[in-house]
């Protein structure tokens, strides 16, 4: 929320509530820098609500920040003009990764922006190719139905692990793990198109042992057993989601097998897992009111 109010300087109300005449004092680094970048310094509330952890989540919930505070910055002072999805996604990319120096990569902003199903192509000159595909709403239907939204219990700190990512790249073992992980985007893709959903769910568990096998980092005895646990229950597959490390995992479960599993990970005392419900939407961020 951006709400205009006269006479006063900048008030962020987030974990915490800052107030300031002067953005170069803020702590909240993304908001400074999307204040910087609008020129905004004064007359300004912002305030966000999240109903998940803070940060550490794996969910890009950074970047759906980002390009969600600008959508609305963009709507405060251009209250006629819809900021188009690619403007929001470039422009969220600018603001973490050149103005932030976060370690990222371009993948949640343009998802946060776009919405939907779609596959995404970085190319080596910094542009980006948007392939949005169709999915049969019946396929989307039994999709959204088998996957388990799991937290783990454990944050992380995503940039600590994408920096030793990025230095593993120079060895070519770990490269190919990379390569072949962005390979099965477009088998991903072309399953979804076929509604073999079921092929999608061991997809799944084929990318996360590549993923696995990157920076030790990724995963940890703890995580591993919740991840055996929910394949012995009936998981087709699954993978810690974002940079791994903790945060949420994904799991394919069919209807059938889910009680077990979220039986099996709930109640044992050792872990600290919870099931969160969510839903498919076809859209990005979007501004809901004004006021």
């Amino acid at each position: 929320m951006v709400h205009k109010t006269p006479h006063l300087g900048i008030r962020t109300v987030y974990d915490t509530i800052e107030e300031t005449q002067d953005v170069e004092q803020m702590q909240h680094i993304i908001t400074k820098e999307c204040l910087k970048y609008f020129d905004l310094n004064q007359e300004l509330t912002i305030a966000s609500i999240s109903d998940i952890l803070a940060k550490g989540s794996g969910l890009g919930s950074s970047s759906a920040f980002t390009v969600g505070l600008i959508n609305a910055l963009h709507s405060t002072m251009n209250s006629s003009v819809v900021g188009s999805r690619y403007f929001l996604a470039n422009t969220a990319c600018e603001i973490e990764m050149n103005k932030c120096k976060y370690p990222v990569g371009k993948q949640d902003q343009y998802a946060a922006a776009y919405g939907g199903f779609n596959l995404f192509e970085f190319n080596k000159d910094g542009t980006v190719n948007v392939n949005n595909f169709h999915i049969d709403k019946d396929v989307l239907t039994n999709l959204e139905n088998n996957l388990m939204l799991v937290y783990s219990g454990k944050g992380r700190s995503a940039n600590s692990i994408l920096q030793k990512q990025k230095a593993a790249m120079s060895d070519k073992q770990k490269f190919e793990l990379v390569k072949r992980s962005r390979n099965k985007a477009y088998v991903a893709q072309q399953l979804l198109v076929d509604g073999k959903v079921d092929d999608f769910g061991n997809l799944l568990h084929e990318a996360w042992m590549d993923k696995k096998g990157v920076v030790s980092d990724i995963t940890a005895d703890y995580f591993d057993t919740i991840y055996d646990t929910a394949m012995k229950n009936g998981a087709l597959g699954g993978k810690l989601l974002g940079a791994g490390g903790g945060g949420f995992f994904l799991f394919y479960v069919p209807e059938e097998k889910q009680a077990l599993v979220k039986e099996q990970l709930l109640l044992k005392s050792m872990y600290q897992c919870a099931i969160y419900d969510f839903n498919f939407v076809d859209h990005g961020s979007q501004i809901v009111g004004t006021f």
